[in-house]
């Protein structure tokens, strides 16, 4: 359970950037925000996740759009976050010594009836000792290059261009200044003022016309009663039940697809290019999402899921490696002319992956219809048909060099772990076959699953080292190799297995059990750092070795390099064990349900 650490106000400054792991997030079922542990959103997509950032400070701290609210003294103030137990509302406290001065509770509004669309953003602040309550206000429109008119007009602020309005309603007096607006009120023990943003509007609604105390009762009642819904592990509940809200948190409910993280060029390496654009669906996330809901009893969701990523599938011709989560077009990229944060360039919009060829998504989406057959979820003929599709796919693409999982911009190579999930879609396709009584060619299935599988030990097992290697030719190991131990491609206890994870241990494990993925030049300017995600992959591959007590203790080891709200980004840097990469990461918070499931060890308590 996380902890509530007081952090030193830190204000917003410009050249200055709030470390990644000093962040909260709010979500509703259409986008998300970032809250800082000093009161500042500094980055928000309104009104979804894709939508242009209203709020990008994040990315440029002298240019981007923030929305801030502190005390107005700021010498010997302290801070300290934590949600509203089992929900998305985020709470922010402000001391100054043991006396805890004001709160701003932040959320965005949510409901049961799926077609409700709240665009907006409420903030309360709450008074628990006189103090003066200061706020500041700019939104940004298309990263800057469209300047707003500002409108003042009773309670509240209008800003507009030919292409947006956004309002802000408030009682708190504010002044226009260069485009921005900035106001405050002294404010006694026991008051309370609401400052609500309304993205597509072109008035200005009281206060009491945003209906926010009621709002966020919704809210509240929405996310409670979704997690009473669900089936949470005797161990490590608080943990699990943050990442089930967190990752609930990233799902876009008019298609029922989930972004891989809700932001935008959060450097994978500080001052490097490593900074992808994470606000869209990656195909093969499908079957972790899948086993993830399913366990923490979400099967609706979990079918559902898997059916609308079909749909998109089917309605786009081909498998891609990534779709927008509207499910309309694909994606472009391009760069936007920011600082970046902590100056890490280039700020990319748009994700160019979705041209690569990455075998192993072939094999993830049989996999995700093989577990959604598991937990009793219907498998028509129509979608049989289109296993069978995919697995023809497999049959023409699999001796063919592709980009990998980690989306290499070099050339292709013959990459192991693409091999093994194309042996992986056939072996999933004949066991979902099989248990479901579909007609297929399974003795010609089996005989390709076979050749795939002698191919790859054949070309991608090194002998002089004992381990499977990156790519066919290669003497480097890959992190992603982790995962053979848990395909059955082999025996968790064959020597290649064993060997393979030793090796991964001693050429890619640091310390506190942190991994690169791999060690080679990928062709960009800064080194990687470690890939969260494969320290919880390590941790499975203990269990399926036996090691369930050490396992256990890597799996507490690993929570606490959570942040103070038990959420975690993509990567960690590997000097500092600082977070880094884009934020809160969907792919790490399924690592981390994954295990916590499947962990036999109880945790010891110290």
């Amino acid at each position: 359970m996380a902890e509530n650490i007081r952090i030193p106000l830190e204000l917003p400054i410009s050249g200055v950037y709030p470390r990644i792991s000093h962040h909260g997030m709010i979500a509703s079922n259409r986008t998300a925000a970032l809250v800082d542990s000093s009161g500042t959103i500094d980055w928000a997509c309104l009104p979804t996740f894709q939508d242009t950032p209203l709020f990008d400070s994040i990315l440029d701290s002298t240019r981007g759009g923030h929305f801030s609210i502190r005390p107005s003294e700021s010498t010997g103030i302290t801070s300290s976050q934590a949600y509203i137990p089992d929900t998305n509302v985020l709470i922010t406290s402000f001391y100054q010594g043991l006396t805890e001065l004001m709160r701003i509770t932040d959320f965005i509004p949510v409901s049961e009836y799926e077609k409700i669309d709240f665009p907006e953003i409420h903030r309360r602040v709450e008074v628990l000792s006189p103090v003066e309550a200061i706020f500041v206000l700019k939104p940004n429109f298309k990263f800057g290059k469209s300047v707003p008119h500002v409108t003042s007009v009773d309670g509240g602020f209008l800003f507009s261009t030919d292409e947006a309005t956004v309002t802000l309603s408030t009682d708190i007096a504010g002044v226009i200044v260069d485009g921005t607006v900035r106001g405050s009120e002294k404010l006694q023990r026991g008051e309370s003022r609401w400052l609500i943003i309304q993205h597509g509007t072109t008035v200005v609604n009281p206060v009491m016309d945003c209906k926010s105390d009621l709002r966020l009762k919704e809210t509240i009642d929405y996310w409670k009663g979704w997690v009473a819904q669900g089936n949470f592990p005797q161990y490590y509940r608080d943990t699990v039940v943050r990442t089930a809200l967190t990752l609930k948190g990233l799902f876009y409910q008019p298609t029922g697809l989930m972004v891989a993280a809700p932001t935008s060029s959060l450097p994978e390496c500080i001052g490097g290019e490593r900074n992808w654009d994470y606000r869209y669906a990656w195909v093969r996330d499908t079957s972790y999402v899948i086993e993830a809901l399913s366990e923490a009893g979400y099967k609706r969701e979990a079918i559902r899921f898997l059916y609308d990523m079909m749909e998109i599938v089917k309605k786009s011709g081909s498998l891609k490696t990534l779709y927008p989560i509207t499910g309309d077009g694909q994606p472009d990229e391009y760069e936007v002319d920011y600082e970046g944060y902590m100056k890490s360039r280039p700020v990319r919009i748009g994700n160019l992956a979705r041209d690569q060829l990455q075998i192993d998504e072939f094999g993830s989406i049989i996999n995700a219809v093989y577990h959604v057959a598991l937990i009793g979820g219907t498998v028509s003929s129509y979608l049989w048909h289109f296993v069978i599709g995919i697995v023809d796919s497999i049959e023409k693409l699999w001796r063919n060099p592709d980009s990998s999982i980690w989306e290499f911009r070099t050339e292709p190579r013959h990459y192991v772990y693409s091999k093994v999930m194309a042996w992986l879609g056939y072996d999933r396709a004949i066991r979902l076959g099989k248990l479901l009584g579909f007609t297929a060619p399974y003795e010609k299935w089996q005989s390709t699953a076979q050749q795939i599988k002698d191919d790859v030990i054949s070309k991608g097992f090194n002998r002089e080292i004992g381990s499977f290697v990156q790519y066919y030719g290669a003497s480097e190991t890959d992190g992603s190799l982790l995962r053979i131990p848990l395909t059955g491609f082999l025996d968790p206890a064959d020597p290649m297995c064993i060997g393979t994870v030793r090796r991964i241990e001693h050429d890619l494990m640091s310390s506190k059990y942190l991994f690169r993925r791999y060690n080679n030049y990928d062709g960009l300017n800064c080194q990687d750092n470690a890939f969260t995600l494969l320290s919880f992959w390590y941790v499975e591959c203990l269990m399926a070795m036996g090691e369930d007590q050490r396992a256990a203790e890597v799996f507490q080891s690993l929570l606490k390099m959570g942040n103070h709200l038990d959420l975690f980004s993509e990567e960690m840097e590997l000097s500092t064990g600082e977070m880094i990469g884009n934020f809160p990461q969907a792919l790490t918070h399924l690592g981390v349900m994954r295990v916590a499931y499947r962990l036999k060890a109880a945790p010891r308590h110290e």
